[in-house]
């Protein structure tokens, strides 16, 4: 299987969503489209990116998770019906989804055939061109060579075979870390907010959703200050197991959008 070293343009990432459009979620096991099952992305979530079906079912899972955070608050429900990923949409032909999808932003079947479905295919490729830009290929410069790659808490004899493959295994760790402190603070605050503390208790659900947004803040700017410490010293690229990632880009890995969230 191939790895692009660069994202595929947009247009043309757009263009290999159309079949998946017709077909609808999940992407099928006979799915076999370089374009899509390329991307670093994809690959660095495959559990053995050398297994095509490995790589078809790592771009499912990415592409449902994408819908479900779609940019664009107006047509989020349409995207997710022309995917078959809303409830009661699967199975449907795509004619079907698209008059439903159409229905749901008040515009008609083919208004939304020739305008809507191309916008929604441009921004869904955009964020797949996007997610691929936080992966780094495997042969740029690297930090020193370790045997564990952060993902795990064994601490083998590479880790501390020196002073400086040592503090970088500290760091690396303690980013980590907070990258996944940040994300149980993002998914606190949004549990919060959909499912309050205490529906019979307006007063102390707001204040329970308060504390955690703070906590949050917090965590983001922890996950910086930990950031510039990394990035001074080892430059942008950080392991986590199989997957390299810019560590410029690990806040949004977290689920961190501002214009989101």
């Amino acid at each position: 299987m191939i790895t692009h070293d660069v994202p595929p343009e947009v247009g043309e990432i757009a263009e290999a969503l159309r079949q998946i459009a017709a077909d609808g979620l999940p992407v099928g096991p006979s799915f076999a489209d370089d374009t899509l099952l390329g991307l670093r992305g994809v690959a660095a979530r495959s559990v053995d990116p050398s297994d095509r079906l490995s790589r078809v079912k790592a771009l499912d899972e990415l592409l449902a998770r994408l819908l479900v955070h779609y940019p664009d608050d107006k047509l989020a429900p349409a995207a997710r019906i022309v995917f078959g990923l809303a409830p009661g949409t699967r199975g449907l032909n795509l004619t079907k989804r698209r008059q439903a999808a159409a229905t749901v932003i008040d515009r008609g079947a083919e208004h939304f055939r020739k305008q809507v479905e191309p916008e929604i295919l441009a921004a869904l490729a955009w964020q797949l061109h996007r997610d691929s830009q936080n992966y780094i290929p495997r042969d740029r410069a690297a930090p020193p060579p370790l045997e564990a790659s952060g993902d795990t808490p064994v601490i083998r004899v590479g880790d501390v075979s020196s002073k400086d493959a040592a503090e970088h295994e500290e760091l690396l760790s303690r980013l980590w870390a907070h990258v996944y402190a940040l994300r149980a603070e993002i998914l606190r605050v949004e549990r919060l907010r959909h499912w309050p503390y205490d529906p019979t208790d307006a007063a102390l659900s707001e204040q329970k959703l308060a504390r955690a947004t703070a906590r949050r803040a917090k965590e983001v700017e922890n996950v910086k200050v930990l950031i510039r410490a990394y990035t001074d010293r080892y430059g942008q690229r950080i392991t986590h197991g199989e997957a390299e990632f810019n560590a410029e880009s690990l806040l949004r890995l977290a689920g961190w959008e501002t214009d989101v969230l």
